[in-house]
């Protein structure tokens, strides 16, 4: 059970490139596929106990059965995806989308278990140093996906919730499939690793507040949409400069992938806080295509796609030596 999640992405890996090859899916597209496929069960294996549990909070260190669940079913759920998002929008293509949206329910289902049991202990738990605030970050990780799911099958059905355009409602899948997965396990990741210092529990709060924050403030407000952007923005470049010096401390392969991480992170924040002002200011720079292309891709593959790999690399065992 322990390496079925690298198994899995593994398996994801060779499906998502097979798709890309052979059918030539729109960019969106193929950054929506590649979270279900490769990402998440690389940051399911992150987020279990391993040889370091005992430092891990005790609803951790034996997984529930529906987290077992979830590891068991991430592949044969995801499997379809590619196929969902290659046919025609309509019935055919939701139904093969459909089984995705249901481990995303599940997934949040177990989101909401955690952060019943962080509630346990008491709100003042995620004000004082400890591990809470990146516990509520990894719960935060696991339930945002099932939001992404939503505006996925209304893409496949091609419904335009609130009037919106089919870019954004596509865009706010993957926004919810990257910025709402990623960020805040890795901002989770990282408290777990070390949660005495207070940037990193405050950059696991932010991650929580700020990545839902986006959608309502592009619904409802753009004065909002503005300060959620940059509230995002400054705790993902947070979360980046945490990846950089976690770099130092691993072994190189895991910390090249944590260092390029952490780059392409600090990077597309950049591109994110530039738009958000822009798009405020009537003229968004860069312009939504480029957004897909550099913000998208560097967030996805760079950040989310390199960052996961850090997390679950192992160093190669060295040959011992014989007296």
């Amino acid at each position: 059970m322990a390496q079925l999640p690298r198994k899995a992405a593994l398996a994801g890996t060779l499906v998502w490139i097979a798709w890309l090859l052979v059918i030539g899916p729109p960019t969106v597209a193929v950054l929506v596929a590649i979270s279900p496929l490769v990402i998440v069960p690389l940051l399911l294996q992150a987020i279990e106990p391993g040889s370091d549990a005992e430092s891990r909070p005790e609803s951790e260190r034996r997984p529930a059965r529906l987290m077992q669940a979830l590891r068991l079913a991430q592949l044969p759920c995801a499997l379809f995806l590619p196929l969902g998002l290659s046919l025609r929008p309509g019935g055919l293509a939701m139904l093969a989308c459909l089984p995705w949206a249901a481990w995303t329910v599940l997934a949040a289902a177990e989101a909401l278990r955690r952060v019943i049991a962080l509630l346990r202990r008491g709100p003042a738990a995620l004000l004082r140093p400890g591990p809470a605030p990146g516990e509520l970050a990894i719960a935060a990780g696991l339930g945002f996906p099932v939001i992404g799911s939503a505006w996925l099958l209304c893409d496949r059905l091609e419904l335009q919730p609130l009037g919106f355009s089919p870019l954004i409602v596509i865009l706010t899948a993957a926004h919810f499939h990257h910025a709402g997965l990623s960020l805040p396990l890795f901002s989770g990741l990282l408290v777990r690793r070390d949660p005495e210092p207070w940037i990193w529990r405050a950059c696991a709060l932010a991650v929580v507040l700020a990545v839902p924050l986006v959608a309502v403030g592009i619904t409802a407000s753009p004065q909002l949409e503005l300060v959620a952007a940059w509230l995002t923005a400054a705790a993902g470049a947070g979360v980046g400069v945490g990846m950089l010096l976690r770099a130092r401390e691993l072994p190189t392969i895991p910390g090249l992938l944590s260092a390029l991480s952490g780059a392409s992170v600090l990077a597309g924040m950049v591109f994110a806080a530039s738009y958000a002002l822009g798009e405020f200011g009537g003229v968004p720079v860069p312009d939504i295509a480029s957004m897909v292309q550099l913000h998208g891709a560097v967030n996805a593959l760079g950040f989310g796609l390199l960052g996961a790999w850090s997390w679950t690399a192992k160093a190669p065992e060295l040959p011992s030596s014989s007296a």
